[in-house]
């Protein structure tokens, strides 16, 4: 997928409504596929975007000839996204149907058959490499076990099968179903289960043409240019930097990222933190968002806004949405504890500019979340009302700070932030809470199947288009690592293992301790006002 596949072109509208991009190409079509398609499963025959498309016809779309960048960006989206209203059994056999058509074609010269076989090929290749549970299930595992001994057959699709192979053998196959609508039916195949427990390795151990001589060659998955790329350090060394080659790698290295109780936070690690540069201090904060950001699947952040609270207990996946919304939280309390760390407002001062000019250099690095981070500890209420700690503050800083809380503003439904995301080159990551927002928008204002005139269900894909629009720039920015980050044990040590305070009437309890509401109602009546610009004039 070409790297400006995901990124929206239109301007957002200023509601809180999730921003609609302007789509070329949202007619469907089929440009080869329509002599191999059953009759009247073409998508002229159908159409009617206001009523819903059939599951034909967004496979036709998904197998066609991929003339416009809609298309491309309309693959990775169904890919993502068929599970909530087909199951992949349901979904492979439709597909191998078209094969099959394809081969059986007599009025088709042989290079056309080639290349439109190919093509479908290539679907399954990508699909079978970006979510492999999803072929979990004995009936569908022994369906693509049988497809892929019937490519080795044919060298033309040998590579083709050797990828197939490959990604199976290196990824988890587990299909956690929860939160999905259709899934494949567990109790049909319940004489292959023997069968699914073999090892992938084992289930193509006949398979002896497809042995290359590079047989160390990572899996190819580059047809829809989402892989995910690490270079953070999985050493405990400071300063090492590694590289993960997978969503499996980056969940482990998220998973030792937790904080742990192990140290106080007394004066000794104020003046350990003032004396670490702030470019040290964004390089790490950068480094423990991205390899969290990265060990999200984008499937997970459509469960995680679709599933009740109970659901989402029981699904293990989203283990890592939850670990990075908590570590959004544990940031922005982090700040506010530093800050009250010290009680002389002239020391609280010192390290209040040092946080903002972090903010600064982390919109520099296009990491929003850490910014919404720290931008949420520093406004804060229990830092906001800091009256005489701000008044230290040099005149830059305060402008600095009010330039970045407007980036991150409300305001017309962040509007600053998503101008500024939209244009932000990679690598970066998104403010996720936002995007969280935008797909409960899209989800609960939209149905997944509308009925028909004539009383046939079809599938509302408009929802879809609305869901994707948010999904691709997130799937495109997990497409590019940072480069240069190396770990920092000394500032992983001060984010992460400090004792401090976490219940928010207790952060207040000890900034009312450090500037009584009394002593601040002596500052000069204007500086209220414009802490207070809702008070009745």
């Amino acid at each position: 997928m070409d790297e400006s596949d995901g990124e929206p072109s239109s301007s957002r509208r200023g509601s809180d409504d999730v921003p609609i991009l302007q789509r070329d190409g949202d007619a469907l079509y089929d440009m080869e596929l329509d002599r191999s398609s059953a009759k009247g499963d073409h998508p002229s025959n159908t159409r009617n975007q206001a009523a819903g498309v059939t599951l034909d016809d967004l496979i036709n779309r998904l197998l066609a000839l991929r003339m416009a960048k809609a298309e491309h960006n309309f693959a990775n989206v169904f890919l993502c996204m068929y599970r909530k209203f087909a199951a992949p059994g349901d979904l492979f056999a439709r597909i191998l149907t078209r094969l099959d058509h394809v081969r059986d074609d007599k009025t088709q010269h042989y290079l056309t058959k080639t290349a439109t076989q190919l093509r479908i090929v290539d679907v399954v290749v990508r699909w079978v490499s970006l979510y492999p549970g999803d072929f979990a299930r004995p009936a569908t595992r022994r369906n693509l076990r049988e497809f892929v001994r019937n490519l080795a057959t044919e060298p033309i699709f040998a590579i083709a099968a050797q990828q197939i192979q490959t990604c199976l053998a290196s990824s988890v196959v587990d299909d956690d179903d929860t939160g999905w609508e259709m899934s494949d039916d567990p109790t049909e195949d319940d004489a292959d289960r023997a069968a699914a427990g073999q090892s992938v390795s084992d289930m193509f151990s006949g398979i002896i043409a497809l042995r290359l001589e590079d047989d160390d060659r990572m899996p190819l998955t580059h047809g829809l240019d989402l892989e995910i790329h690490g270079h953070s350090s999985l050493s405990a060394t400071s300063g090492i930097q590694c590289h993960y080659n997978s969503v499996e790698d980056y969940e482990r290295a998220a998973s030792k990222l937790v904080p742990v109780e192990m140290f106080p936070m007394n004066k000794a690690r104020f003046h350990q933190f003032m004396e670490i540069s702030n470019e040290e201090v964004v390089s790490e904060m950068t480094r423990i968002d991205w390899i969290m950001f990265s060990s999200i699947r984008v499937r997970d952040l459509v469960r995680y806004v679709s599933l009740s609270a109970e659901q989402k207990a029981k699904a293990k996946s989203l283990k890592n949405v939850n670990r990075m919304i908590m570590h959004f939280n544990h940031i922005a309390r982090w700040v506010a504890n530093m800050i009250l760390l010290r009680d002389k407002p002239k020391h609280r001062a010192q390290i209040f500019e040092k946080f903002i000019d972090i903010a600064h250099r982390l919109r520099g690095y296009n990491n929003y979340n850490g910014l919404a981070a720290v931008l949420a500890g520093l406004n804060s209420t229990s830092i906001h009302r800091l009256a005489q700690t701000k008044a230290l503050l040099p005149a830059d800083a305060q402008k600095q700070l009010a330039m970045l809380t407007l980036l991150m503003a409300t305001q017309k439904s962040y509007f600053a932030y998503r101008l500024a995301w939209e244009n932000s080159p990679l690598p970066r990551i998104p403010f996720i809470p936002l995007h969280l927002r935008d797909l409960v928008s899209a989800e609960e204002g939209n149905s997944t199947l509308v009925s028909s005139d004539k009383n046939t269900t079809l599938i509302n894909w408009a929802k879809f288009d609305v869901l994707g629009e948010v999904l691709l720039p997130i799937m495109r920015s997990q497409g590019m690592e940072y480069s240069n980050l190396r770990r920092n044990e000394s500032v992983r040590e001060l984010l992460l293992e400090c004792r401090m305070p976490t219940d928010e009437d207790e952060i207040y309890a000890r900034s009312t301790e450090l500037e009584s509401t009394l002593a601040n109602s002596s500052l000069p009546p204007d500086s209220l006002k414009k802490k207070f610009p809702w008070f009745a004039k």
